[in-house]
Parts: C-alpha cells; structure tokens; sequence
C-alpha cells in the first residue's frame, strides 16, 4: 500500500521499501544527512505506517481503562500517554500512544501491532456502548522530529506553538496554515490538525494529525516554511538508526507477543494503581513480588560488522541473550545494538560477545539511551 504521500516524497528522490505492509520511503540519500538533519536541524518522517483508531461512545474511557495499561479514566482532555495492550498473561499485543480529544480517544498503534491491536479492542468491546474506527487512510500523520521542530511548525501554522510537555495534544484550525500560503480554505473550512508533542527519535518532536483532505496543503505548508530551518525528509533506515540511538523499542523489532512491558523498559506505559485490566495480575505480581529475568539492554559493538536479529550473546561461551535490533551509529562512529540478556548480565560495562554468522563480535552493555537529546553520547 503506498502512502497518501507517495508522488511528493517520490519527486523528493525516495526509494522505497516495504514495512509492515506499506510502501514507505527507505531513504532520500544520503542517510547520514537525513540522520545529522534530525540531530542538528528539523527532519520529516511519515508515520502512515502507523495505525490510527478512534475510540468514541459513552463507555469509551471505562473500555479503555479495562483493556490497556495505562490509565486512561484519569487522562485529562488534551494529554496522551504510552500504553500497551496485554494478553492475560501479561505479554504484549500492542503499543501506542493515546490522546484524549475531548469527545474520543486516538489510539497511534506502532505499525506490526496494527491489525493485531485492532482485532484484539473489537473482542474486548462485547455489549459495552463503544464505537472502534481504524481511520488510517482517512487521518494521515507526519512528524517533525529535531532541535529546529518547534520554530518550523509555528512558521507553518502562522502562530507560535504552545505544547510544553510530552504527550500533550491540541488542535489548530487548517484555515490559518492555507493563510500562509495563500491558498484557498474553503474545501476544508471546519478541518483541523492535531498537533502532539511525542519524540521518536529522542530529539524534541511533533506529531501532525489531519484529515485527508487537508494532507496535501499541510504537506505544501511544512516545506514553504520548512528550507529557513534546514528541513530534510528522512527514510526509514535513518529512523530506524535514530530511534536505536534513542533506545526507544519497536513492536516486531524489540518487543512482540512473547515480552512482557517491564523486561523492556516500559514502565512509563504502564500504571501500577490504576486496578484490574487485561494482564494486570502478571504486572503486579512482577512488581511487587518478583523480578524480571531478562531485560532489555543497548550493547556497543566493536569493530565494523553488524549482528542479526536473533544473534546468540554469550558469556563464557554460556547464552546469555538475544540481540534484537542493530545499526551503525552516526552519533557514535560505532555498531550499536538492543537486546535481551539475564539480568545478571545486564549492568553498564559488562563485556559480552554476540555470536554472529561469520564471526564473533565483542561488546559492552551500555547505559540507554546511547545518545542523549541533543546529540550528545551518554556515559558507558
């Protein structure tokens, strides 16, 4: 499936590739720009891989209070949250981030937890007065992600942008972005742009939700402003070594139906007094009366070779872990690497090897994330 964004970002010199079903650009080239673009300046990435559902109705917020692991009861108008979707033994279906829009809940579900996030809400909604809509192809996203983010969205609204904290989400009127340019509002008179703040790649960062219609004229907008503040669109491999940097895991890549939240680190998805939800009895028994026996850790690799998903790491020639994701860091000048290992092995500066096709590599457990906002490496 292409993206709704396909024929520009194509003039802009893509090559594309196949993501969980989409046709997406893989890279602009050349991808070490698209990547010093985003640490130093303001990249665009599109999020259309990304599914997108509505939750609305009466009983909505209690739905989603009972089925995900945040809370979602207590999340004032105009905030999100990071939130998994569990099974009842505690392992994850889904990941996403969810904002409350006043009179429905967004759900932004990571792309190879889709279809299964989906399917999984409409079994749970049974005879509660819920309605679910996937509106992926109706309510596009893009996202501008770096340093220069903020000055380049408030240049493309005409206004300045006032979001101060993560999560947060408010809503402009499409009409002052067409005044920008001159164009026409009134095929899109009453459309709107959700504008959230949600870094993907560690660097200060905006989501920008809008109706199909208005996709184009935003698209248009973001680039008129967008040469002053060194706007570069940015593929996916660029992204994928960006958001490694950040430590930040990928549904299909890092975590999947076999993993529960806390081995990944994702506590801020999850709250631990909210009361029952799906999976919640396995969170809590962890929490409270046991521990985690993997956990998921960054590893800086030595030399140049890269290891795959799956790779053995080893101690001693004993297993110790799996490597889940891996890319030659930009920031670092270095292989970098996520993966599972037990948790005796997984504090800062333990040395490791991981037992790659060809060769073994040597590595070292480092602190996440490798890159802190900025740019700027954090201390093994």
């Amino acid at each position: 499936m292409r993206t709704p964004f396909y024929e520009w970002e194509a003039t802009l010199g893509a090559q594309f590739g196949e993501e969980a079903g989409w046709l997406i650009p893989f890279a602009y080239l050349p991808i070490e720009e698209e990547h010093r673009a985003v640490r130093e300046a303001v990249g665009l990435l599109d999020l259309s891989g990304r599914s997108r559902i509505l939750v609305r109705g009466r009983e909505s917020a209690r739905f989603l209070q009972s089925v995900l692991s945040n809370d979602i009861l207590n999340l004032p108008a105009g905030r999100g949250v990071l939130a998994t979707l569990l099974t009842n033994k505690g392992r994850m279906i889904g990941l996403m981030r969810v904002y409350n829009l006043g009179v429905e809940y967004l759900l932004d579900v990571e792309p190879r937890a889709a279809e299964k996030t989906l399917q999984a809400l409409r079994e749970y909604k049974m005879a509660l007065r819920v309605e679910i809509e996937e509106v992926t192809d109706s309510l596009l996203a893009l996202s501008l992600q770096g340093p220069r983010a903020r000055q380049l969205l408030s240049a493309a609204l005409g206004e300045e942008l006032t979001i101060e904290r993560d999560g947060e989400i408010v809503a402009h009127s499409i009409e002052r972005v067409l005044a920008q340019g001159g164009e026409v509002a009134e095929p899109v008179f009453h459309s709107s742009v959700w504008i959230a703040r949600a870094s993907h790649t560690g660097e200060e960062g905006y989501d920008v939700f809008m109706d199909r219609v208005a996709g184009p004229m935003m698209w248009r907008a973001l680039w008129r402003a967008g040469e002053a503040f060194g706007l570069r669109a940015v593929g996916f491999r660029a992204f994928f070594v960006l958001r490694l940097e950040a430590g930040i895991p990928w549904y299909g890549y890092d975590v999947d139906e076999t993993t529960i939240p806390l081995e990944a680190g994702l506590e801020s998805a999850i709250s631990f007094t909210k009361g029952c939800y799906i999976g919640q009895e396995t969170i809590a028994m962890i929490r409270y009366r046991g521990h985690i026996n993997r956990k998921l850790v960054g590893l800086r690799l030595e030399g140049r070779r890269l290891p795959d998903s799956g790779d053995r790491i080893v101690r001693d020639e004993i297993e110790v872990g799996r490597i889940t994701s891996a890319a030659f860091s930009f920031s670092l000048r270095a292989p970098i690497a996520l993966g599972y290992v037990k948790c005796a092995w997984a504090e800062p500066g333990t040395r490791l090897r991981v037992k790659a096709k060809d060769a073994d590599i040597d590595a070292e457990v480092h602190p996440l994330p490798f890159v802190s906002r900025g740019g700027g490496q954090t201390d093994a």
